[in-house]
């Protein structure tokens, strides 16, 4: 018999911060988790959407393309990097970027700051991982419908249950199809997903999950999903912010994304067990786009850019856990080894076509594929071996120790030239926490944590450059009230990004040599509260304040200062929605639920500390009915349709827009 609810999903449960089971508030670390009920009541559609409710995280950072997921993390960039079910993702540099679609996800993991010590190279504002939806014991029937602006239309399912009658066999079948147009003119985005998933338990010590993901992404014409306010600078101001200026039928962009993997799981007797997760990843992407260059009596220069790739790409993590004692002291001991290797093709062209006449949009013009000039083949190796103790002692102290060793190869062949470029690399990275229980569901921490990222290029003898470098110091408190389903967090940190490249004092006009010398300070402090089905209501609350994210060290005199592009000193949001209406037996009754959100986006400088970006508060809002398994949702972004810059770039004459209000009217049937 299947309940006809909607099921709330813990934001207590995550494992990103330690590869183990360990409570949230004992991992010494600032993590949130963003539930699948969360997502829902929000409307989500894509990581941007996920995230927009979590202390510390900015989309306000480049525009959101259609293509890739890029933001901050206490204000680092992430440069398309995410995590899936505990895994990197691959990708090349830049290119075959994978890119999921939220309906796969049973919850997202934030982990802010340093990780280094359990997924190796990384940037140091922390990782976002995705927990793909698995296979259930309990039956699972979906369907949904969606409609809304810009001519959505999607459709989407999610079955899962119990294959054989020994219910040691069960699965879950998801897959979604939609279809969209972008915010510029001529742009239509489709997507299609299946991700369907097993998992076998041939014991109760044992159990093995197969997940695979098929997804095709086709964006036609402009990529972009923010439109443009050109400067005076820029030769198509006065133009439009959503115009296309390519060739319908030529601006193309397609993607092929196939990967599956495996979780392994088996506990040998009352102190071990092992985990192994493995993925495989093929994706290949057709990219091509026109550019104005420049624009002379209202007749605009054009370029054509071609990009093809194709990556094929393995990773794999096995972890041993030992829950063991030596006399009062309680140990969960991790012993791990990752690999991920890497191999990928990049092609790149540019080339001129014929101009177009702005005032006749002459479109119909023959474009012809550039010829490459830019023909590389990569091949990247990482392989890191992970060290991490939890000791508990003195009934109330949790202390963590860790650490980890990584090497990392690189080789590009240039296939016209048939030159190598070689990068070999390593690091350590560790970690330190210690966390109290204070009493009552207070955990205050305090934490050291390290990260590394690989450094390509060489100074002007030729050395190799080292690996950029990480680290953090943080404190914090965790309260989780007892016999309640909430969850309040509260954190300061001082985080450096260290060995940055900047420009070698001793360059000669004309020389653009770097060093290793610079740093990038960030000291902040975060707020978060969630509470779910608390007296009827789900609340989620965040404050970011960031009062020092700049350069602290350069060989420039005049950057040392310089605050981080799109930072802003103080950010917030609150969400509040009705909790759905249930019956003693916890299924959905008939009746109506509410909600709204505000978001505030503080001001912000652009890249040269130029321009000062205003702040802005944004609206969200959702009224949904559940009748007969039924429930229909109504969410809207942005509700006052409030104009704001995303991005400036002024030295280049053009600012990204927000592109406005947006709603989703969905329709989804469980059985």
């Amino acid at each position: 018999m299947t309940r006809n609810c909607f099921a709330i999903i813990s934001h207590k449960l995550a494992s990103a911060g330690t590869k183990t089971d360990t409570p949230l508030e004992e991992t010494a670390r600032s993590i949130s988790v963003v539930t699948k009920e969360q997502m829902d009541a929000r409307g989500v559609t894509d990581l941007f959407d996920a995230l927009s409710y979590t202390p510390g995280f900015s989309d306000s950072t480049y525009n959101r393309d259609a293509r890739r997921f890029t933001a901050q993390i206490r204000g680092f960039n992430n440069d398309f990097v995410t995590h899936t079910d505990g895994l990197r993702m691959l990708q090349g540099a830049g290119v075959a970027n994978p890119n999921y679609d939220t309906y796969s996800f049973e919850r997202i993991e934030v982990l802010r700051g340093p990780a280094g010590i359990l997924y190796g190279a990384g940037n140091p504002g922390g990782i976002i991982n995705q927990v793909s939806k698995r296979p259930t014991s309990e039956q699972l029937r979906e369907i949904q419908l969606q409609t809304g602006s810009n001519n959505l239309f999607s459709g989407a399912i999610d079955l899962g249950g119990t294959v054989n009658d020994q219910d040691n066999v069960q699965f879950r079948l998801t897959a979604r199809a939609s279809d969209e147009n972008t915010s510029m003119d001529y742009g239509r985005a489709e997507r299609h997903f299946i991700a369907p998933a097993l998992t076998w338990k041939p014991d109760d010590a044992t159990s093995l999950t197969i997940l695979a993901h098929y997804q095709q992404d086709d964006i036609k014409g402009s990529f972009d999903i923010n439109p443009y306010r050109y400067l005076p600078s820029h030769g198509l101001y006065n133009y439009s912010g959503t115009g296309f200026y390519g060739e319908p039928g030529y601006d193309r962009y397609t993607r092929n994304d196939k990967e599956i993997g495996y979780i392994f799981e088996h506990r040998f007797n009352d102190t071990w067990s092992v985990t192994q997760s493995a993925r495989h990843s093929d994706i290949d992407e057709v990219s091509r786009i026109i550019y104005v260059d420049s624009v002379t009596n209202g007749i605009a220069s054009r370029s054509a850019e071609y990009i093809t790739a194709d990556l094929s790409a393995n990773s794999i993590d096995t972890h041993f856990q030992a829950d063991w004692s030596s006399g009062a002291v309680k140990h969960v001991t991790l012993l791990g080894f990752d690999y991920q290797n890497t191999g990928y093709d990049y092609n790149y062209a540019w080339g001129s076509i014929a101009d177009l006449d702005l005032t006749a949009m002459n479109y119909g013009q023959t474009v012809t594929d550039p010829d490459f000039t830019f023909m590389r083949k990569y091949k990247v190796k990482q392989a890191g071996w992970y060290l991490q103790d939890q000791l508990k002692f003195g009934q109330n102290w949790t202390a963590i120790i860790g650490g980890r060793y990584d090497r990392y190869d690189s080789d590009m062949l240039n296939r016209k030239t048939k030159a190598h470029t070689r990068i070999n690399q390593n690091a350590f990275t560790g970690r330190l926490g210690l966390v109290y229980d204070a009493g009552n569901g207070l955990f205050p921490y305090l934490s050291y944590d390290e990260s590394f990222e690989g450094q390509a290029g060489n100074d002007r003898y030729g050395k190799a450059f080292d690996p950029t470098t990480g680290r953090q110091y943080e404190a914090g408190v965790q309260y989780t009230p007892a016999n309640s389903n909430a969850r309040f967090t509260a954190a300061i940190f001082d985080l450096r990004k260290q060995n940055v490249a900047t420009a070698d004092p001793l360059n000669a006009p004309g020389q653009s040599f770097q060093i290793q010398t610079g740093e990038i300070a960030a000291q902040g402090l975060e707020l978060e509260a969630s509470i779910a089905a608390m007296k009827g209501l789900n609340l989620i609350a965040a404050y970011t304040y960031m009062p020092k994210h700049e350069i602290t060290k350069d060989t420039v005199a005049a950057n040392i200062g310089r605050r981080t592009a799109n930072v802003s000193k103080h950010s917030a949001s609150l969400w509040l929605d009705t909790a759905t209406p249930r019956d003693e037996q916890g299924n959905v009754e008939q009746g109506w639920s509410f909600g709204a959100g505000l978001r505030y986006i503080g001001s912000r400088y652009d890249y040269s500390n130029a321009v000062k970006l205003g702040g802005v508060v944004l609206t969200d809002a959702m009224v949904r009915y559940d009748v007969d398994g039924w429930r229909y949702a109504f969410n809207v972004h942005n509700l006052f349709d409030k104009e704001y810059v995303t991005g400036s770039f002024t030295s280049d004459g053009y600012e990204y827009i927000s592109p406005g209000r947006t709603f989703r009217l969905t329709a989804t049937y469980r059985w």
